[in-house]
């Protein structure tokens, strides 16, 4: 009978409202399950849920962050449920290496950044979301092209040679440009790690810092299908300012009198203006499905991202799929895959910024007929965008496949095979053309390139959790090797048979003139970690980790490293005498340890010998295939070890309203592997670097994270503050080598080399001449030290050793392109279903080498800022008499300028789309947004954007002519249902 009633029990339709103790407010996508069963659903914006169940069925509610709730039914069909918060559960949240840890018992420098913060910037790479978002990361872009990768550092210039952290990619190892293989929307949360607490159990890998990204998962019950779209414009953020044709012709006059006499009828080109493209297209759409049963769970994502970009033949067009899925085969053990792929299409449009930037503005770009391009002093840049045809293919992977076996409560053991698949291509075609003398190819060419790199982790770890009164305790010890494989192949030729897209292969050119290279590479790395945490009483707290890695970039006498860490903290608030109504939470915390870096050719070890050298022998003169030496090896070679301590607190005031977070940090870089020129008579020829273990560097400064938010009623604000302050010297280089300490860097293409580091400095600074004026008369030249050939009129240079003789002994630091000081801040108000956010970030202290002004092949325009000329004595004593080359062009101070700003990074007006509407339209929640990407900048410099990002730290920050950054405005659409 009882069964018989549980059969036909009738069921009902259940609605209930959930909301937050604390924060009074509906929670959205609470999990609603009905016990014992896979049915269930998911609140929507409105905190409201609907599902039919039976009366006598229980309902489980949980959130994270909140405790889990189990309600009875009854007859009573409408519910009104509040969830309490969880402190237990929102310590769980923060992901470190191998594993995860309650925030409360971290000793680490972590830094959190949430999927509604990431999504924020339309961007072909995630990784630029995290600008001013994490105190001590800089994220500088390189180049506003589509695709382009920005140069990340963390807590300032590590080393000199790759200062990149390492990606973590759900588990997987890899470099940080694999970010750019997922969609904003598939990330759940990135942790960004810092300290040697953090770090040093990621080995040789984590010395520049780590970036852990975890994307989202599926939930057991109702399926969820999730979809976005957002359109955008891109325009130049800032035009540079050029002369335009009077001027130019005005100051051509003054160099060579008589040149132009009719100013009136010159023409007038701004070239900027003919090949930028306003109002470029952006489009980011992207889909997901998710859900589970009681065994599994899945998360399937598509996205595309196009990007016409604002020059022609730029544009970007990617595809990427994500793919997470466990399944557990019994109670104790569960696999999964974790994929991420990506399929990308890629315009590589000719560098024509430089050229547009110094064309003639009296030449117009075409002939009378306006179809023939016309020859154009400094090159017509329309043409070289014309005639150039490049495009790129790129197919990544990244997956990981893993097996979890969980015994004896407390243990569990993991196996994982992770791998980073890569293959890409490029042709490049340029057709037989004539534009002018210097504006010509005379016969077609074609070049290929094909390059692949296979990168293999297999990784065991056994992990141990326990908790044991007021003891709590957690380890983890593993095994890990990684197999590193990559060969490329390039070819070119010319006098291809024709010209049509068909016959762009090798094969169709002529041999004669065909070349072909291809080479190989390949490097292992061992490991052995483990790491044990301890936390009495939630009081304190104790980590200790260690990490042995194997390379074979290194020789036999130096194939490990061993890198240690260990760090205390203090729940101070935890404590029994710690009663204050104000300060809810306190800790203080301080760690040390050391990680390497292995980061350089595996063939640094070993004496290189060149083939490709034919050489003629013997009476007949036969030609033989010949080989040469190319370069000497040093098989003493040891690991970089950078040595970091860290000291902070983490403080919470009026039940964390008011969180702050605050950091000294210092670290220092000892034996980097640098290559150095040795001394002459060791033999191995001119020019020639080996690489040593020959400098060190520190780094050091204070960062810190403040944030206070509150809401009143239906009113809610926030606002948020970090910075972050950086010293960097470098206090070794060379000695005891026979090698030049030394090094230089900055080469602007026209034999001046602008840059250099040295002991007692920073890395990558300027070096040249201090400018203390201009001469105004004769007289002031023949009493001075001066250049030879120096006249009234031209830059006058400060005689830093006092003898009397301006010569190279009188270069000197001109300027750092390492910032002083990086912040970033924020804040968001929001009223109902209405929220407007604000995000600005910049910089301080820094300055930029304006290359592009300094570099004089011949006579070319000129930007705005030479109007003001000197032309006669008392005129300025700040620009030089008009030129064309010689003494005001060597490398100074003159070229150098302040790179500070502050930029309005985001702006975005959020409205949730109210639940009535939403049930008419069965979603589960909307909301749509209108959104400007970098608004407005404010810096005195004169380029097109003071974000300038060096890939090699020695070169500092030079501007040869970048292709623009952008202002972007957009609006979307984010729906679930």
């Amino acid at each position: 009978m009882t069964l018989s009633s549980s059969i036909f029990a009738q069921s009902s339709n259940y609605k209930g409202t959930v909301t937050a103790s604390d924060l009074d407010e509906p929670l959205f996508g609470v999990s609603v399950l009905i016990k014992n069963t896979g049915n269930g659903t998911l609140t929507d914006l409105d905190g409201i849920f609907e599902l039919e169940a039976n009366s006598g069925d229980t309902l489980v509610l949980s959130y994270i962050g909140y405790k889990t709730q189990e309600i009875a039914l009854s007859t009573q069909t409408q519910l009104e449920i509040v969830l309490g918060p969880d402190n237990e559960v929102l310590d769980e949240v923060v992901v470190i290496g191998y594993g995860t840890i309650k925030k409360s018992d971290l000793t680490g420098s972590v830094a959190k950044v949430t999927s509604k913060e990431i999504t924020k910037v339309p961007s072909s790479n995630a990784i630029q979301a995290l600008q001013g978002k994490v105190a001590g990361l800089q994220i500088l872009s390189t180049s506003g092209d589509p695709g382009a990768n920005p140069v990340v550092r963390l807590r300032g210039i590590t080393t000199l040679n790759d200062n990149n952290p390492i990606a973590v990619i759900d588990g997987v190892i890899t470099d940080v440009s694999a970010i750019s293989l997922l969609n904003s929307s598939d990330i759940e949360s990135v942790e960004v790690l810092k300290d040697a607490s953090a770090t040093a159990i990621y080995g040789s890998r984590g010395a520049a810092g780590v970036i852990i990204v975890t994307t989202k998962t599926g939930q057991s019950g109702k399926n969820k299908i999730s979809f976005s779209i957002e359109q955008s414009i891109e325009s130049i953020s800032n035009e540079i300012e050029v002369m335009n044709g009077r001027e130019f012709a005005t100051y051509i006059n003054q160099i060579e009198p008589g040149t132009y006499n009719n100013l009136d009828v010159l023409p007038d080109v701004n070239w900027l203006d003919h090949i930028i493209n306003n109002n470029a297209p952006i489009t980011n759409a992207n889909m997901s499905i998710s859900g589970g049963s009681e065994n599994s769970t899945f998360y399937f994502g598509l996205g595309y991202f196009g990007q016409q970009g604002i020059l022609d033949k730029s544009a970007l067009d990617r595809l990427t799929a994500k793919l997470n899925s466990q399944y557990n085969l019994s109670r104790n053990i569960n696999v999964g895959l974790n994929l991420s792929m990506l399929v990308s299409d890629k315009e590589n449009s000719p560098g024509v910024i430089n050229t547009a930037l110094r064309a003639w503005p009296i030449n117009e770009p075409f002939l009378e007929d306006g179809v023939t391009f016309a020859d154009v002093t400094g090159g017509n840049a329309l043409a070289a965008i014309e005639y150039s045809n490049s495009n790129s293919n790129s197919l990544r992977s990244l997956g990981n496949l893993y097996a979890n076996f969980t015994f004896l409560n407390n243990f569990t053991f993991k196996s994982s095979l992770q791998f980073d698949f890569n293959a890409g291509k490029t042709k490049s075609f340029v057709p037989q053309y004539f534009v002018g003398p210097l504006q010509q190819n005379e016969v077609n060419d074609l070049s290929y390139s094909n390059s692949n790199s296979t990168d293999l982790i297999f990784e065991n770890t056994l992990s141990y959790n326990n908790e044991v009164g007021r003891h709590r305790f957690a380890g983890v010890v593993g095994y890990s090797t990684q197999d590193r494989r990559n060969e490329f192949i390039a070819g070119n030729t010319e006098g291809l048979i024709r010209e049509d897209p068909l016959f762009w292969y090798l094969d169709a050119g002529q041999n004669e003139f065909e070349n072909v290279s291809n080479n190989a590479g390949r490097s292992t790395i061992i490991s052995y970690l483990g790491r044990v945490n301890y936390s009495f009483d939630s009081r304190y707290l104790f980590t200790a980790s260690l990490r042995r890695d194997g390379s074979s970039n290194f020789g036999k006498n130096n194939l490990y490293g061993y890198f240690p860490s260990v760090a205390l903290g203090w729940n101070v608030s935890n404590e029994g005498f710690f009663n204050s109504d104000l300060i809810n939470k306190l800790k203080i915390r301080g760690s040390v340890g050391g990680i390497g870096n292995e980061k350089i050719p595996g063939s640094a070890q070993y004496a290189l010998i060149r083939g490709g050298t034919d050489a003629v022998f013997g009476e007949d003169e036969s030609i033989y295939p010949g080989a040469t030496f190319d370069g000497g090896g040093n098989p003493d070679l040891k690991w970089e070890n950078t040595y970091q301590a860290n000291v902070g607190f983490e403080l919470g005031i009026m039940q964390d309203k008011l969180t702050v977070e605050m950091d000294y940090y210092y670290k220092n870089t000892t034996d980097i592997l640098v290559p150095l020129e040795p001394a002459g008579y060791l033999g191995i020829g001119a020019f020639r670097s080996i690489f040593f273990n020959a400098a060190n560097v520190t780094n050091k400064g204070l960062e810190w994270n403040a944030r206070y938010r509150d809401n009143i009623g239906d009113f809610s604000y926030s606002v948020g503050v970090l910075g972050t302050t950086i010293k960097n010297e470098v206090t070794n280089i060379g000695q005891g080598f026979g090698a030049d300490s030394l090094l230089i860097g900055g080469d602007l293409g026209n034999g001046q080399r602008v840059s250099r580091s040295s002991v007692g400095n920073p890395i990558g600074y300027f070096y040249g001449y201090e400018v203390e004026g201009v001469f105004q008369n004769q007289a002031e030249v023949e009493n001075s030290p001066s250049l030879f050939g120096q006249k009234p009129g031209d830059l006058k240079y400060k005689d830093i050793n006092g003898d009397g003789v301006l010569d190279g002994n009188d270069r000197t630091i001109i300027g750092n392109s390492i910032p002083d000081f990086v912040y970033g801040f924020n804040a968001q108000v929001g009223y109902k279903t209405i929220t407007l956010s604000a995000d600005f970030q910049g910089q301080a202290g820094n300055y930029i080498y304006n290359g592009k002004q300094a570099i004089r092949f011949t006579t070319l325009n000129y930007e705005a800022r030479y109007n003001d000329y000197w032309d006669g004595e008392g005129s300025t004593n700040e620009n030089f008499r008009p030129s064309l080359g010689g003494a005001n062009f060597q490398p100074s101070s003159y070229f150098v300028e302040d790179g500070s700003y502050l930029r309005l990074r985001s702006l975005t007006l959020n409205y949730a789309i109210p639940n009535g509407i939403l049930n008419k339209m069965r979603f589960s929640g909307a909301n749509v947004y209108v959104r400007g990407t970098n608004i407005f900048t404010l810096t005195k410099y004169s380029g097109f954007s003071p974000e300038i990002g060096a890939s090699n730290a020695i070169n500092g920050a030079i501007d040869t002519g970048v292709y623009p950054i952008t202002r972007v405005f957009s609006v979307g659409l984010n729906a679930n249902f």
